[in-house]
């Protein structure tokens, strides 16, 4: 696949993905995104861009409290953090954390922007067991092949071929009613 066709399905992609979020901006630190609002909280060498924002975002993104959104090779790359008041908060991707992520996965210098989610989604638990509609559920079991050692299978024999080169091969028969052996 050369440069061009490559180029060719990210600018299929980002056609389709126009329509899909709407930004609109409230004033200078408040703005909205297909209706949800956020905060700009800090921004570092004029590194926010609503429509660029709109571009990249996923709906996945809601979940976070807090967006962070960094700039390299010309990309906007977005990444999530949790307040700690938030149930799925985790340490490893805590407010705490922003710094860290800023100074060790950004590039050095880069244009960055962090922002706040107003209204934090928090996706629901899906219930499996006994509460809800049950979904056939199809448990397969494989069970091992108990048969018996070729010399001890009552009607059959294996038989050496030769297949040329110094390569042998076996090959089982079925034995006669009457032969014994």
């Amino acid at each position: 696949m050369n440069r061009a066709k490559i180029q060719d399905y990210i600018d299929q992609r980002e056609e389709q993905r126009a329509d899909l979020y709407h930004f609109t901006a409230q004033d200078h630190t408040r703005f909205t995104l297909n209706g949800h609002p956020y905060e700009l909280v800090k921004e570092y060498r004029d590194g926010f861009s609503g429509e660029e924002l709109a571009k990249r975002f996923s709906n996945i993104l809601s979940k976070y409290d807090y967006i962070v959104g960094d700039w390299g090779y010309d990309q906007l790359r977005l990444k999530g953090f949790y307040d700690k008041s938030n149930p799925q908060f985790n340490p490893e991707q805590g407010v705490d954390t922003i710094e860290d992520y800023l100074y060790e996965d950004c590039n050095f210098g880069c244009a960055y922007f962090i922002i706040h989610n107003d209204d934090v989604w928090v996706p629901r638990r899906r219930r499996r067991g006994k509460k809800g509609p049950k979904s056939p559920v199809i448990k397969e079991r494989r069970r091992k092949l108990k048969q018996p050692g070729v010399r001890h299978r009552r009607h059959q024999h294996a038989e050496r071929v030769k297949a040329g080169n110094h390569q042998q091969k076996f090959v089982i028969h079925k034995r006669r009613q009457g032969a014994k052996k």
